[in-house]
């Protein structure tokens, strides 16, 4: 028996996900998320790995090997990504001493900490990668063509997937800001007055404050998409999660009071946010599904906290979505995709064709 750790780390969050390997084939999976501000404290991501609650089991038994993916080198605490990719990897090495580390990159391989040193840029922002191969090789899908959306706290990525291949016109996230593979807009982090320029309020067109007064978590739990426990960002004024804080910070988007507005038009305000996001995604899937290659998509493949958005894109535009987890071998609701996705390709790498089961799914 053998275990696998698949890591991905982000500016905000940090998922790591486990493999139990038993006789070539998987027979267990768990994984976690904590919600960690990299940028604040770049020197405190050891200790958030170290304090992950992995079972006893994982803990105990050394793991046969770590998959890393990052896309947390862009914060600005670094003076550049390659400082950032180096940073994260340290403190993966500290935590996990003795333990072989693969680092996954955006030319579709991983690569070994010799290889990370001299050239650290390619492992910048790859994690997108991971979880888009790991679906076009899983076996319900090697011969199928897909769109895959994942929309999680900050960014949505959609990507073409197609024999077995991921049909990505971008690599680096720059490239693919450009070519729509990238959009920068999340389900909570984002800004409010990064989705819109201007609401409609008592009928009339209103500019909003371009201020950090208020997130799309905010949006999301007033309409009843989140609960307060899925509120895991920061808010904007350190103040509370429930619902009448956040009016209160969402009031502030047209300069006003929440008692200046009243209950009805602050929800009024929110569900033309939210119209506003899920427009935004539906352009993205739309500019996606008039490649030539998509001609014949059979799936449309959602993941991330965004997932209900995505379905809800999906609905409108009369396609079927499917949950990345039905798609993966061994996976299950409850894991982080792209840890689990890294962790699975690291396994095919060592265990050649890995056989998947769903025997038990733990979390840790």
């Amino acid at each position: 028996m053998a275990y696998l750790i698949g890591l991905d780390i982000g500016g905000a969050n940090t998922k790591v996900c486990y493999l139990r390997i038993d006789g070539g084939k998987l027979t267990g999976a768990g994984g976690n998320s904590v919600y960690y501000e990299l940028w604040r404290n770049p020197n405190g991501l050891g200790k958030v790995l170290r304090d992950f609650p992995l079972p006893a089991l994982v803990s105990e038994e050394r793991p046969a090997g770590i998959a890393l993916t990052m896309t947390g080198e862009l914060c600005d605490c670094f003076t550049s990504k390659a400082q950032g990719v180096l940073a994260i990897f340290a403190a993966v090495a500290d935590s996990f001493p003795r333990v072989p580390i693969y680092t996954w990159t955006v030319n579709g391989a991983f690569i070994s900490p010799q290889e990370l040193t001299s050239q650290p840029g390619q492992a910048a922002a790859a994690n997108w990668l991971a979880s888009a191969l790991a679906l076009a090789q899983s076996p319900s899908l090697t011969k199928a063509a897909a769109i895959f959306a994942d929309m999680g706290s900050t960014t949505t990525d959609i990507l073409s997937l197609a024999s077995g291949r991921v049909l990505a016109r971008g690599q680096t996230d720059t490239e693919r800001l450009l070519t729509g593979e990238l959009i920068y807009t999340g389900i909570l982090r984002t800004s409010v007055d990064a989705v819109v320029k201007e609401v409609y309020l008592d009928g009339q067109i209103c500019s909003v404050a371009h201020e950090y007064f208020t997130v799309m978590a905010d949006v999301n739990r007033l309409l009843g998409q989140i609960a307060e426990a899925d509120y895991t960002v920061a808010t904007p004024d350190g103040g509370g999660k429930d619902r009448e804080s956040c009016a209160r910070r969402l009031a502030r988007l047209v300069a006003a009071e929440a008692e200046e507005l009243g209950e009805d038009a602050i929800c009024r305000l929110a569900c033309c946010i939210r119209e506003k996001q899920l427009q935004q995604v539906m352009d993205g899937m739309l500019r996606h599904a008039s490649r030539k290659e998509m001609t014949r998509s059979r799936y449309f493949i959602t993941a991330g906290q965004g997932s209900f958005l995505l379905k809800t894109a999906a609905e409108r535009l009369g396609w079927q979505e499917t949950p990345w987890w039905k798609i993966m071998p061994g996976a299950g609701p409850d894991l982080p995709m792209a840890a689990y996705a890294v962790a699975w390709l690291l396994a095919q790498r060592l265990y050649s064709r890995l056989e998947g089961k769903e025997e038990e799914r733990d979390v840790g």
